[in-house]
């Protein structure tokens, strides 16, 4: 179901009196007396005569065709504007998202937050753009309308959005959101405003990363408070294609143009826009006549640039490569996640953009590759697969039947030739072959190709399938799926045929030229002059609504149930898969509707005067690139949401047919009603976040002590870091060793929380620094997010994993299974691949309401996947859901618009769902051993983080499932393979050993003594390990002879102790789920013993040196008392000698002869005047 509301289809009566807000956190946005109104319902309202039905008529008209006050279908009245700002410069102008490098100069602000539950050892960063958010209001002054809204409370919910890299082998897959509110900020200082006036006022929050990421979408909406504005959502891409050059912005693949011409775009016909879906940041659009330019954009078209590129256009055509006619256009262009691909002529050329997680891979110019070959045509491949991105070039002249699939991974582009050894003309050796199309299942490495084959005058479409062997990819098949037919079919009075063989045809030849293939749905299409659908390739559809005069393009596809058309006479068709209803848009009486109304509101999105210059899906449904020329002359290039939906809807108000009662005693004017039910709601939708696998934040600004509520550039700054770093905290929670409490933010603030009190009283005193509180709590990640009435997306199933729900329909058509009547309420569940998924329905009739309940469970059936990492390598399904008949025929009302209800389908990804992990539970471990082994010794030096353990005792490990996304953590109870791949004296020098040291040191049948752990109850998986399971097998260390960890010299007094790299997987020999666990830790291990040779060494040692001890002992004691006397003998001499010394300088310094004298005295005259003294 299209549609996620709660109400009525438009055309009943009920839903004029109450029309869907979507108002949050669950209001209601009508009540139950306002839905049982009698008054209400137009259909059944008593009149008597022509009077009475003129008005009923005309008050129908004006119900339908004119908005309701303040909720306008085509534009809101209010809507949220959003740029980006530089903290140096906020509030002035806009700036492009190039810079991606982290800002460090906010640091010196939480380097003086005392007071706060900031950890000033921490190192906080900040990012180098900010949101600047604002609205504006047709008619009004738009800051005035800002100011109103912020003294009424109004603030700002933003949500980010950030798309997960397409590699997702470096890293783990997430899906990862964080919710913010704006902070209100002055731009101008209080002098240049005066202090009663409030100045040029805007709403700020940081514009987060994500490492790998660089596509973000954004999304703002209100709390509801203040002026009415509706959500608004917008792309704000990384640009890897601009540097600054001297204060300015330039592209580095080329000149931008400063202004568009009418001869860029007018009588140029329109073109698609190819890119890898949701994971191309920025997107290119050639087809600009006869210049070698390209419209780029790094907002989904929403600002656009018009880009020269600097390529040589030199080609020499040759009888290789015939060519017809020479030109500057570019073609074909395809964006994909850090290169842009570009067809000119025959030559193909990329250009590789500057990001931050591909570095030294950026280009300085357009690179040609394929160089001497002959290419005729780009095809797109629109979907990731395996961890790459790939793009499809189809030869021409002496080549055709040969194509080249480009290969990006990492942003390194390599292109092989396919098929292998002969080309498919060659193959099928027909006089006349040409390849028009291809297209690749990236899953199943399957290549589905639209050949041209036969003779001259008579040549036959076909369907090739072309099947690379993924194990090596040197071996290739060929095989011919379906053989289009020559001839138009002859159409049937039910919009389809099915073509078997046995059909009539018209005498108007098929013409087939392009292939599109939903890898979700397993629908391929054939377009050309007709469109064929097939869900298994080899039997096919004719869809007759399409005409045959017409001849279809280019297709573009949301990938979610819904396809668009583009003729080549600017025709515009639509269809829903799992209809064979094909729609024109345009041109068509609801069109026509559209355009008129937009006339009368003066829209600024249609002109009398315009040219389609592209039309695409993106995140936010099917958007219409378009070139606008107003009276005065004045062309602009803009984007357009494309109204399906509302175009539908007038088209069917053409349809709809009205009857004149008669039975009654008064006329009744009643509409008959083409929607099988009147209305329709979910019901029993359970959290989505378990299915989705969305992981949301939140982070709110902090409280400042400003009266107004205002902030300022340190607050801002503050609130920066903050989100910085809980981002941070975020990448790095993915530690082997888990947390006491499973969450990211839990070691943020867990030495602070008893200070909270502390800090609130010094915020609510006017004692915090710079003015700001910081609250713990508005830092956190939320795990219960709450359906909101609405099915979603995509989900991700587990193996056996449950989705459920209900339907609840109302119709005043329904009629019971009893005394087997037929029932008018049926709901159609349509499997895309029924031996992987498995659908139930049950229906439960409830006659006192009218109403039919069906309860649908979608159950994975454990047969289409085998394991792997979590969020890796997962297979593509989706289911459909409808009720019959209300294709193109049911709509809801809500104040952005009609939604189509009745049909939606859910995206389903089989396999391990992303935010699964296995983490080393080693408080339970510490535990538990405590308890088998009736002791515990931990380390000397104790780590808080990496406990020790004692090699003498058994080991017995425990592992937690934690759950990244629902913050579930659990114990793991299945069985896993233990194995040490690394080790060392110490972990600043682990060692990663070999696949043959690996298997020496953990596998039981080994036979070189390399053992280092052994199990006793042992059971080998079949590569010769043993599986442990939890609770129940001990690991005994052994550190056998050959062992790393044998032998060990120590470093201290202490036993030496050694460093396991030990890796866990349930590869294999757990089926419980789909997840292949792998779990790589560090574990210590301590008390090791030595061998028996040191062993022996280090007692000799010990023994040679308690000996020499005692001998010195007893050697001391019998020689003491010598040794003290003639230390005492010496002590003796020595004293006489310094008195002696001391009793002749006293003298000689007394008596009358100078001392120079004296001391000009020989050695005998010195001995003699001893003598004499010794004699007086």
């Amino acid at each position: 179901m299209t549609s996620r509301s709660l109400r009525p289809p438009f055309w009943e009566n009920r839903s004029f009196g109450c029309v869907e807000e979507e108002r949050p956190r669950g209001r209601s946005g009508c009540s139950s007396a306002s839905r049982d109104s009698t008054h209400d319902s137009l259909p059944g309202f008593p009149s008597s005569g022509l009077l009475t039905i003129m008005v009923s008529v005309l008050l129908l008209q004006l119900l339908l065709l004119l908005p309701l006050p303040g909720q306008p279908q085509l534009e809101d009245l209010c809507q949220w504007q959003v740029v980006l700002n530089q903290y140096q410069t906020l509030g002035e102008g806009s700036e492009r998202f190039f810079n991606q490098e982290p800002i460090s100069a906010i640091d010196t602000f939480f380097n003086k937050l005392e007071n706060s539950p900031i950890d000033q050892k921490e190192m906080y960063w900040g990012f180098p753009y900010f949101l600047k958010i604002n609205f504006t209001c047709p008619g009004e002054n738009s800051e005035a309308f800002v100011r109103g809204g912020h003294l009424k409370g109004l603030i700002p919910i933003v949500l980010v959005k950030f798309q997960d890299r397409v590699n997702f082998q470096e890293g783990r897959s997430e899906r990862l959101e964080i919710q913010m509110e704006g902070a209100p900020f002055q731009t101008h200082s209080e002098e240049s405003c005066g202090k009663e006036n409030i100045c040029v006022l805007s709403w700020y929050t940081p514009m987060p990363m994500k490492n790998g990421s660089v596509v973000m979408e954004v999304e703002i909406s209100s709390n509801s408070h203040g002026e009415l504005i509706g959500n608004a959502r917008y792309m704000i891409n990384i640009n890897g294609f601009l540097i600054e050059d001297k204060d300015k912005l330039i592209f580095t693949l080329g000149s931008e143009v400063t202004a568009m011409t009418h001869r860029h775009f007018i009588n140029a016909p329109s073109r698609p826009v190819w890119a890898t879906v949701d994971q191309a940041p920025v997107l290119i659009l050639g087809g600009i006549p006869e210049e070698k330019m390209i419209l780029i954009s790094d907002s989904s078209f929403r600002d656009i640039s018009l880009v020269e590129l600097n390529i040589d256009s030199c080609w020499l055509g040759s009888l290789r490569c015939p060519q017809e006619h020479f030109t500057a256009t570019i073609y074909d262009t395809i964006s994909t996640e850090s290169v842009l691909f570009i067809r000119q002529n025959q030559l193909v050329y990329y250009f590789t953009g500057n990001y931050s997680h591909f570095p030294h891979k950026a280009t300085r110019n357009w690179i040609q590759v394929l160089h001497k070959r002959c290419i005729k045509k780009l095809c797109p491949v629109e979907l990731p697969g395996n961890g790459s991105e790939h793009v499809l070039a189809l030869a021409g002249g002496n080549e055709e039947g040969f194509f080249y699939l480009g290969t990006i991974t990492d942003a390194t582009v390599t292109f092989k030739q396919l098929p292998l050894l002969s080309s498919i003309c060659a193959t099928f050796q027909d006089p006349k072959c040409s390849l028009h199309w291809v297209i690749y299942d990236t899953h199943d490495n399957i290549f589905f190709l639209l050949v041209e084959l036969g003779k001259e005058g008579h040549t036959t479409f076909n369907i090739v399938e072309y099947v690379l062997v993924s194990n090596d990819y040197h071996h290739d098949s060929v095989q011919l799926l379906y053989k289009i037919p020559r001839f138009i079919p002859l159409g049937e009075t039910a919009s389809f045929v099915m073509l078997l063989g046995m059909e009539e045809y018209t005498d108007s030849l098929l013409v087939p030229k392009g292939l599109h293939y939903n890898p979700f749905s397993n629908l391929l299409y054939i377009w050309g002059n007709v469109i064929l659908q097939s869900y298994d390739n080899k039997n096919y559809i004719y869809l007759d609504d399409f005409p045959k005069d017409s001849s279809v393009k280019y297709m573009a596809s949301s990938y979610k149930g819904e396809a668009i058309f583009v003729t080549e006479n600017e025709e515009i068709w639509f269809i829903v898969e799992g209809s064979f209803k094909v729609h024109r848009l345009y041109p068509s009486d609801g069109w026509q509707t559209l355009f008129t109304l937009s006339q009368m509101q003066a829209s600024s999105l249609y002109s009398t005067n315009e040219t389609s210059v592209s039309i695409f899906y993106d995140r936010m449904g099917p958007q219409q690139l378009v070139y606008l020329v107003n009276k005065k002359g004045e062309g602009k290039l803009v984007k357009r949401p494309l109204p399906v939906n509302q175009i539908l809807v007038y088209q069917l108000l053409g349809l709809t047919t009205h009857s004149i009662s008669t039975e009654l005693p008064l006329e009744t004017l009643s509409y008959n009603n083409p929607c099988p039910f009147e209305l329709m709601q979910l019901k029993d939708l359970p959290n989505p976040q378990r299915y989705t696998r969305v992981e949301r934040y939140r982070a709110m600004p902090p409280f400042v002590s400003s009266d107004a509520g205002f902030h300022t550039k340190v607050s801002l700054a503050i609130y920066q870091g903050l989100v910085y770093h809980l981002l941070w905290l975020h990448a790095k929670y993915n530690k082997a060793y888990a947390d006491p409490v499973h969450d990211p933010t839990w070691r943020w603030w867990k030495d602070k929380k008893k200070d909270k009190d502390f800090f609130f009283y010094k915020a609510s005193n006017f004692e915090s620094m710079y003015g700001v509180h910081i609250e713990m709590d508005d830092y956190s990640k939320l795990y219960k997010l709450k359906a909101n009435n609405r099915l979603p997306g995509i989900i991700y199933l587990d193996k056996g994993a449950i989705y459920s729900f209900s339907i609840y329909l109302v119709s005043p058509k329904v009629s019971y299974t009893v005394r087997n009547k037929k029932r008018h309420l049926r709901l159609a569940v349509i499997m895309a691949d029924p031996m992987c998924v498995s659908a139930t329905v049950k229906e439960q009739a409830l006659v006192n309401r009218n109403a039919m309940l069906f309860q649908v469970s979608i159950k994975d059936k454990s047969q289409c996947f085998n394991q792997s990492i979590s969020g890796r390598n997962l297979r593509k399904t989706a289911l459909h859901i409808k009720v019959v008949g209300s294709v193109g025929k049911c709509f809801i009302r809500t104040r952005y618009g009609h939604l189509m209800q009745g049909t939606d389908m859910i995206q389903i990804s089989i396999g391990c769902p992303p935010g699964k992990r296995l983490a080393f539970d080693f408080t339970m471990t510490v535990d538990q051993n405590k308890k088998i082994n009736k002791r515990y010794f931990d380390c000397v030096h104790k780590e808080d983080e990496m406990p020790c353990f004692l090699f003498s005792d058994p080991f017995f490990p425990f592992f937690l499932i934690q759950d990244m996304v629902t913050g579930e953590s659990g114990s793991f109870n299945g069985s896993y393979v233990l194995k040490v791949i690394g080790g060392g004296a110490s972990k600043y020098n682990i060692v990663d050993y070999s696949e043959a040291d690996i298997y020496r040191y953990n596998s039981p049948k080994d036979d070189t003594n390399s053992l280092i752990w052994i199990v006793r109850d042992n059971v080998m998986d079949h590569h010769s390990f043993s599986i442990l399971q939890h609770n129940k097998t001990g690991i005994e260390w052994l550190c056998l002879k050959n062992s790393p960890c044998y032998d060990i010299v120590p470093h201290s007094f202490y036993s030496p102790d050694f460093f396991f790299k030990i890796m866990v997987s349930n590869r294999d020999v757990d089926t419980s789920s789909y997840c292949d666990y792998q779990l790589t830790f560090l574990l210590h291990v301590h008390g090791l013993p030595l061998s028996p040779r040191r062993a022996l060494f280090f007692l000799w040692v010990t023994l040679y040196a308690s000996l020499s001890i005692v001998f010195f002992y007893l050697f001391s004691c019998f020689l003491w008392p010598h040794l003290k006397s003639c230390w005492i003998l010496i002590k003796m001499k020595f004293t006489d000698l310094i008195t002696e010394e001391s009793f002749y300088t006293y003298t000689t310094s007394a008596s009358s002869v100078p001392s120079r004298i004296s001391s000009r005295m020989s050695s005998g005259e010195r001995i003699s005047a001893r003598k004499s003294r010794s004699k007086k």
